[in-house]
């Protein structure tokens, strides 16, 4: 289905506030070559930071371990609805990512999974396979501009392929991570469109133990355009989001 062409955008490494404290060079240090962050999130809705587009209304929970050398990584997350498990924030992502550093500020990384939609068994019917490829440039130590590209549906059910880009910046200092991102659905691979922006503020890397770091944040969304309303909902959200994670 379409849906999980989006929702898997949400996991390829963790999430917006995933993302940020894994940038962090006070994290780097403490982990230094090969590493691994297990991570769990509880959050007010169910947002598709990613696709940018709403999962649920309801209270949602994730979980999500990342392996990770100098190159290349492996991901495993578990999305879930905590009061609808048929909705289709009932899924499962695993993953593996390649870095190619062409420059010291320039990073082109590669994702290659296998989505699985959980809504009703262990894999329902448009689980597929997905390619993620994003290009970040690091402006200097706050300040990290990037391009996504996500393509779903890439085997099982190519007449649901789908194309998402997203444009974010990201500000990272001491606890602080501020982000700005610009989502939009092109219609070169599929019958609909849509974009959205929002804006991701969290206090994030707070230190309770040797190696484990809370974080807090809000997350807004706001839709711009869609094409269709059935499929893409001309909606606007607010989620807030606790999180916790044990580094290695």
């Amino acid at each position: 289905m379409k849906i999980g062409a989006i929702v898997v955008g949400l996991y390829v490494i963790a999430s917006v506030q995933a993302f940020a404290s894994h940038d962090s060079t006070e994290v780097k240090k403490q982990t230094p070559g090969a590493h691994w962050r297990l991570t769990g999130r509880l959050h007010s809705q169910g947002i598709f930071t990613y696709g940018g587009r709403m999962g649920s209304d309801n209270p949602t929970f994730d979980v999500n371990f990342i392996y990770e050398r100098k190159n290349w990584g492996l991901f495993v997350f578990k999305g879930l609805d905590m009061v609808d498990h048929y909705t289709f924030y009932n899924f499962s992502l695993i993953s593996i990512f390649k870095n190619f550093r062409v420059s010291k500020r320039i990073t082109i990384t590669p994702y290659v999974g296998s989505f699985l939609e959980q809504a009703n068994d262990f894999a329902d019917r448009g689980s597929d396979a997905v390619c993620i490829v994003i290009t970040s440039v690091r402006i200097n130590q706050k300040l990290t501009a990037e391009h996504m590209a996500l393509f779903g549906n890439l085997i099982l059910e190519p007449e649901m392929r789908d194309w998402v880009n997203r444009f974010r910046l990201t500000y990272n200092h001491k606890h602080w991570d501020v982000i700005t991102s610009f989502w939009h659905n092109n219609q070169l691979l599929d019958q609909s469109s849509y974009a959205t922006t929002g804006l991701n503020i969290a206090y994030s890397r707070m230190k309770v133990g040797e190696r484990v770091f809370l974080s807090a944040g809000i997350t807004g969304l706001v839709t711009l355009q869609t094409s269709d309303e059935q499929l893409n909902p001309a909606r606007d959200a607010l989620m807030i989001t606790l999180g916790a994670s044990w580094i290695h």
